[in-house]
């Protein structure tokens, strides 16, 4: 998962993605400098949202995020 999210994270152009935890939370990345892999969790720092540290073995899936208007 870690290198999945990175792919992510450097895609160009970026494109906003859901990391989507095994409890059902999801979270808004739409900027790749709002994330920081870490080892053995992930910190998010969503706009207008909680920091969040997500262990990866909780996170169950990457979605496509809202598309830019």
């Amino acid at each position: 998962m870690p290198e999945e999210i990175k792919d992510l994270l450097e895609r160009v152009p970026f494109e906003p993605f859901f990391i989507v935890t095994s409890s059902g939370e999801r979270y808004l990345v739409d900027n790749p400098h709002a994330v920081a892999l870490m080892t053995g969790r992930v910190f998010i720092a969503p706009k207008d949202e909680k920091l969040a540290f997500v262990k990866i073995g909780q996170i169950t899936a990457l979605e496509a995020g809202p598309m830019a208007a």
